[in-house]
């Protein structure tokens, strides 16, 4: 159930809805929650939401590595 991006987004839809219900109530010790749920979904739920994002980086990283070491030869 976790894997599929139907849940992710209902998980980010319910953290955001929190978040607005205690700006909005004042009510500021539940962002603990926003911060926990946030959390979870960025290390849990961002590859299932942003996969191509996520390959992107991963090149991109991969290529600041092999330009940095060309750089330490010269």
């Amino acid at each position: 159930m976790t894997k599929t991006r139907q849940f992710w987004t209902f998980i980010s839809f319910l953290t955001f809805l929190l978040f607005v219900m205690a700006i909005f109530t004042k009510m500021y010790w539940v962002n603990i929650f926003v911060i926990i749920l946030g959390l979870l979904v960025n290390k849990k739920g961002s590859n299932v939401l942003f996969p191509g994002y996520l390959e992107k980086k991963r090149k991109a990283k991969k290529q600041l590595k092999e330009l940095r070491e060309l750089k330490k030869k010269y």
